[in-house]
């Protein structure tokens, strides 16, 4: 093996063992929050159980909006490690340590340069939005995965022609949608490629393994009118032109209500390196003569920005989906675009030095953040469900203000006796459709009665702020006052304590004699 290329590859074998460091670091150390908890019950019910608590019809919708490939690997995985926090995490950090090799492999074909190859796997590497994601029991580490190595081999299809890559490329994206609906943006800015370059040839062909993703995706696809039914009552809002900003905030940093002394640093930072980046790309994209980076350099662009705008303008103009955390396969590109401003955008070493060492800084606090955030969504459920289990008595209810606390709890301590009212019915909120609930066995009790079922003593469990959330939407509609389960347990019992787990809050409440 020549020299050079030996640098290269024990280069490339140290960036991704820090990749894989980074995220190992408190992997099963912070608790898994409700999305994550919902994961894990789900997916250990299996296929059939699956299929029923997401596909069956619900009030004219889908009982939920998320296809099953992450959820059946998850299952898989788990029978061979087990469902402890660290090990269903584990499944997402290797995944995401196998897309800073793909971002090496991509990075380095686009640009015939191993510098930029390590560049954009180093970045990748450390940023800490990638990290977040990749330590997170969730589909988008598999999404950002699966993307990036369909970019790969429609660049590869591209340059070489080979029925192989394309055939390839139209696999991953099939994949890509049985991960996550929101591929489909990403997918789109893909497809739109040869539109943008005027390629007939390549866009005939783009033609042609659509047909093989749709052949892939059709038997989900003719489910899709219902699950988009249900995203008309889901919890996301309609974006405005800052949210694209936050997005890009959370590319170069972590997507978390971190510290507002933070928000001026991170959004400047990224404001100067997505102007930066234009602004090169555009000086080589517009200058005469033949230059090798700039296909690449449009492509890496395109695929950076196009599909945040595309969700942008479809969550403005149609239905609200805009979720920074689904353009993670967006962030990987950006990443790219970086690792091509530092090795190859011949940017003045001044320049250069204050850029790398902000970012450095932005990566420090970003990590940091993530790796310790212990308030909402992620308080310390484990030693909530601790103390809850060494103070019960017989007859005790364990009452969740609402189900973001109750799965997570359940998943951390099953034999609790838990109980948790439904959705206020029409809500962004009520998104735990009663299929879904039955394919748990966690039921959601129609009233505060219900659920306390004559109990002597409940210990209601909520967030801080859940009691302010509730108090605004019983304002809004009175009728909502019979799921504001807080209310109702202080009309009728007495508060004997409350302990404190960061933001999270359990309350005591004794009937009085």
């Amino acid at each position: 093996m020549p020299e050079g290329m030996r640098r290269t590859w024990g280069a490339l074998g140290l960036i991704l063992l820090l990749a894989l460091a980074l995220r190992l670091v408190n992997l099963g150390g912070r608790t898994l929050w409700y999305d994550e908890a919902f994961a894990v019950l789900f997916a250990e019910k299996g296929w059939d159980a699956m299929v029923d608590g997401t596909l069956t019809p619900v009030e004219g919708g889908a009982a939920d909006v998320h296809p099953l490939l992450y959820y059946i690997a998850l299952d898989g995985w788990m029978g061979v490690f087990g469902q402890g926090a660290f090990a269903v995490r584990l499944f997402s950090a290797l995944l995401g340590v196998a897309t800073v090799g793909a971002a090496f492999g991509l990075a380095r074909d686009w640009f015939a340069d191993d510098r930029a190859g390590l560049a954009a796997a180093f970045v990748t590497a450390v940023a800490p939005f990638h990290v977040q994601y990749s330590q997170e029991a969730r589909m988008y580490a598999l999404l950002a995965l699966l993307l990036t190595l369909a970019t790969w081999l429609y660049w590869r299809a591209w340059q070489r022609g080979r029925a192989g890559y394309w055939l390839g490329f139209g696999v991953l994206a099939g994949f890509g949608m049985y991960t996550q609906q929101l591929a489909a943006f990403y997918l789109l800015a893909l497809g739109l490629l040869p539109v943008v370059y005027r390629r007939r040839r390549e866009l005939v062909r783009t033609a042609w393994v659509a047909g093989v993703a749709l052949a892939i995706y059709l038997p989900w696809m003719l489910h899709l009118p219902d699950q988009l039914g249900k995203l008309r009552q889901y919890w996301v809002q309609k974006p405005n032109v800052l949210h694209i900003w936050l997005a890009l905030r959370s590319f170069v940093s972590v997507n978390l209500d971190f510290s507002a002394a933070w928000w001026l640093p991170t959004f400047l930072l990224a404001a100067i390196l997505s102007v930066l980046v234009l602004y090169r790309a555009g000086q080589v994209l517009r200058a005469s003569g033949p230059d090798p980076d700039r296909l690449p350099l449009g492509w890496v662009i395109w695929l950076a920005f196009a599909p945040v705008v595309l969700m942008w303008i479809a969550s403005y103009v149609f239905q609200p989906v805009f979720l920074p955390r689904a353009l993670l396969p967006s962030a990987v590109m950006f990443y790219c675009a970086l690792a091509w401003l530092f090795a190859r955008g011949s940017l003045p070493k001044p320049i250069g030095g204050l850029l790398a060492a902000g970012w450095g800084v932005i990566v420090v606090f970003g990590l940091v953040t993530h790796y310790t955030w212990d308030t909402f969504p992620n308080p310390p459920f484990d030693e909530a469900a601790d103390y809850l289990c060494g103070q019960i008595e017989r007859g005790d209810v364990v009452l969740h203000g609402n189900k973001i606390t109750a799965l997570p709890m359940v998943y951390y301590a099953r034999d609790l006796p838990q109980e948790y009212v439904r959705d206020i019915p029409g809500s962004g909120s009520d998104t735990l459709a009663v299929p879904t609930q039955a394919t748990l066995g966690l039921m959601a009790a129609r009233s505060v009665e219900d659920a306390v079922n004559g109990a002597d003593r409940v210990w209601y469990v909520a967030f801080e702020q859940f009691e302010d959330e509730m108090a605004g939407l019983v304002e809004d509609d009175p009728a909502n006052a019979q799921y504001d389960s807080l209310s109702w347990l202080r009309e009728r019992f007495v508060e004997e304590r409350t302990v404190a787990f960061n933001d999270l809050q359990i309350v005591l409440f004794i009937r009085p004699e």
